[in-house]
């Protein structure tokens, strides 16, 4: 979305409050060896543990050293224990190569893997990421994406340094659309989002909870639209959310519905909710949901906004990560670590309603 759309988002009456949240921040910097990451996705493992999935991460092999002494991983994950991230503990885990720290989903030739969303299914656990490699165009941002890969963990309930990735064929579509951005229960059946990273277009498809939990996820239905439904033919699939962010979470909306929720305009960016009544839609117009302060410094680089269906202590809570050039991502503290905002439903509050339809 052009920032325009958000800064006219941001004028109109939202319905709902946001706010910092620094005594949940404090939860990414317990850890004096887990020097920062971006993309957190979190996955619900059940009984107070959730599975945090971070990008680009620093992983200092002694405590005290700086980002500059650390190792630059391209993932690595974390175990939080409690539902309230400003009172829970956590614990941070990458892999480990040749004795040194290395990517936690191992990178495979000259590509590597960042995360995008996961979901437990019974005694299972499946994990989607996405693909990149390096893209020397001068108009690119260094990487492109070329695909993507799901993994199921068949111990979800032992510590990460035990699991044992099992890579799983999934349906055979463009290297650019990559599935699993967002990943929905309803029912007997499991619903992923599919973003198009080329222009940021979201598609949504879905397998039974049986075929997903036994990694059976070659042969997805696809939304065609209203009037073909869904089918299995990927090339008649039909967008759901126009421009839905590079990152974004769906998550059931506790006044009904659902809500979306991502980071809009790029470096200064806002984080943006739009809401449906069903998954496939139709989904409204971005509202203006919450303004990183660090958005309003020179050289803002703000993005990744997104939410946290399990986390307690608020009515919505949302992550974001601040970043910056290389020289001041290496030398500077307080950006690279996920923040933490929290939102407020009011008593008038209430969602307006949406179309109703499929």
């Amino acid at each position: 979305m052009a920032q325009s759309s958000a800064d006219s988002a941001e004028n109109s009456a939202a319905p709902i409050k946001a706010s910092e949240w620094p005594q949940a921040d404090r939860l990414f910097r317990s850890d004096p060896q887990w020097l920062g990451g971006d993309a957190a996705f979190s996955v619900d493992l059940g009984g107070g543990r959730v599975l945090w999935m971070f990008g680009d991460s620093f992983i200092a092999e002694n405590p005290g050293a700086t980002r500059r002494q650390s190792a630059f991983v391209r993932n690595s994950v974390a175990i939080q224990t409690g539902y309230d991230p400003s009172q829970a503990a956590i614990k941070f885990y990458s892999g480990r190569r040749t004795g040194t720290p290395s990517d936690f989903a191992q990178s495979q030739g000259k590509t590597w893997l960042w995360p995008m969303a996961g979901i437990r299914l019974g005694d299972r656990l499946l994990l989607f990421y996405m693909r990149e490699a390096s893209d020397p165009n001068k108009d690119s941002l260094g990487f492109k994406s070329v695909g993507w890969n799901a993994f199921i963990v068949s111990n979800p309930d032992a510590e990460p340094s035990e699991w044992s990735l099992q890579p799983l064929a999934g349906p055979g579509i463009n290297g650019r659309v990559l599935v699993g951005m967002s990943v929905v229960r309803s029912g007997d059946l499991i619903y992923a989002y599919a973003l198009n990273d080329e222009n940021h277009d979201a598609y949504l498809l879905r397998w039974s909870v049986k075929a997903a939990g036994s990694g059976q996820l070659s042969s997805p239905l696809w939304w065609c639209g209203a009037d073909r439904g869904w089918q299995t033919d990927p090339t008649r699939r039909q967008i759901v959310i126009h421009d839905a962010g590079s990152e974004f979470s769906v998550q059931r909306d506790p006044r009904g519905g659902y809500l979306q929720v991502s980071s809009a305009g790029f470096g200064a960016s806002s984080i943006v909710v739009r809401r449906a009544p069903h998954l496939e839609g139709p989904w409204s117009e971005p509202e203006f949901l919450y303004r990183p302060p660090e958005s309003d410094a020179s050289g803002a680089f703000v993005y990744g906004g997104k939410s946290h269906p399990e986390l307690t202590g608020a009515d919505l809570i949302v992550t974001y990560t601040a970043n910056g050039s290389d020289d001041r991502l290496r030398t500077d503290m307080t950006i690279y670590y996920p923040r933490f905002a929290r939102v407020t439903f009011g008593k008038n509050a209430k969602s307006e309603p949406l179309p109703a339809g499929r």
